[in-house]
């Protein structure tokens, strides 16, 4: 719009967490009171907008910001005043409200659910854009998975409804962990409810033995939870001859989260699908012992045996001489989707696969009979 002649330029800032966005309800004045705007005040003359910006929420929230870029386009307030939208982000602090008498972190969806300044009505549309693609998780290299507020979105695959009837399945059968399914945003993605923790990042860490025989215990519940459930899929997991139930198969610290020893979640679903129980442990052990690691024997094997004991039923010499066939199907298995279109896959060779892990597979086999003498001594 054209610029008021004279008019005092004013910021609001769309502070984003999460995908949600911060809304503020005025306390005054009395023409205003009682409605939502986006937290922010008057740009001083000669005073940069966005330093503006950082400046009133610090006033007004407490809220330490970093402003990121802007709306388009600008409103006018009246015949004094016209509104400028920037975006920004938290870097420090929660929100007090000192200047108004409520807040509320909104998500995409639920942006109409307050009654808006009419000043900021017309920049909602480009704001649900930008809620919308929310907080790019860490970890996961196949799913772009992003986190709006309590939930987790990931774009939709032909597997996508099997893997909602077992997640459905597992929580009506009291499973811990599991996220349950919430239906599909505006942009066709699933939406999960968001699991908290601390996920580990096994490129530099591992799972405590606390955590990984929690984990272990786990998918026991998991396995006895499926048997007797059967869906025709499809699914992408693929290449087990003889399955004997539907498995998660991704089993590893990348995709659990913990918190004081214990797993709080388990997440990305995407390659449930037919399996065996040898397999998923196997999985397990290579991912959470772990054995794509040079980890010396004896501690290798008494990791093994600690997943085997909390598993139960299991004996910890037949769990490690099944990890090489498990890690060569997760190796064709990938090269196999790449050749079928598989975009997710695809995105694995771009940080190495499934060489990197042809490679880790090489040295297992190299360190395998000291692992397994070790089993032995224990």
């Amino acid at each position: 719009m054209r610029r008021v002649p004279g008019a005092q330029l004013v910021v609001g800032g769309a502070v984003v967490r999460n995908g949600r966005v911060l809304a503020a309800r005025r306390r005054y004045p009395e023409a205003s009171r009682g409605g939502w705007e986006l937290p922010g005040g008057k740009v001083e003359p000669g005073e940069d907008p966005g330093a503006a910006l950082v400046r009133e929420v610090t006033e007004e929230l407490g809220l330490d910001v970093r402003v990121t870029g802007r709306l388009p386009g600008e409103q006018r307030i009246d015949d004094r005043l016209v509104l400028r939208v920037l975006l920004a982000e938290v870097v420090a602090g929660e929100p007090v409200p000192r200047e108004h008498d409520a807040l509320r972190w909104l998500g995409p969806e639920e942006l109409d659910r307050v009654a808006w300044l009419p000043a900021d009505v017309p920049f909602l549309d480009d704001l649900r854009a930008v809620l919308l693609q929310g907080h790019r998780l860490e970890g996961g290299n196949t799913g772009g998975a992003v986190r709006i507020g309590r939930t987790v979105r990931r774009t939709w695959g032909p597997w996508t409804p099997a893997v909602h009837r077992l997640l459905d399945h597992l929580r009506r059968h009291g499973v811990r962990c599991v996220p349950e399914v919430l239906g599909t945003d505006a942009l066709g993605r699933e939406v999960l409810t968001y699991l908290p923790g601390t996920v580990v990042d096994v490129d530099r860490e591992q799972l405590a033995d606390d955590e990984l025989a929690d984990l272990a215990r786990w998918t026991r519940d998991l396995h006895e939870a499926v048997a007797g459930f059967e869906d025709p899929g499809p699914w992408r997991f693929f290449g087990v001859e003889r399955p004997t139930l539907v498995a998660h198969n991704d089993l590893a610290p990348y995709n659990v989260c913990v918190e004081g020893g214990r797993l709080t979640g388990v997440f990305d679903w995407d390659l449930a699908g037919p399996s065996t129980p040898l397999h998923e442990l196997a999985h397990l052990a290579w991912n959470g012992v772990p054995l794509f690691r040079p980890v010396p024997a004896a501690e290798a094997a008494r990791r093994l045996r600690l997943v085997a004991t909390a598993y139960g039923g299991v004996d910890a010499r037949e769990l490690l001489h099944a990890v090489p066939l498990r890690v060569q199907l997760a190796v064709d298995g990938i090269r196999t989707a790449v050749a079928r279109g598989d975009e997710g896959m695809r995105n694995l060779l771009l940080v190495g696969e499934p060489e990197r892990t042809e490679n880790a597979l090489a040295r297992l086999l190299e360190r395998l009979p000291g692992i397994d003498e070790a089993l032995g001594r224990c």
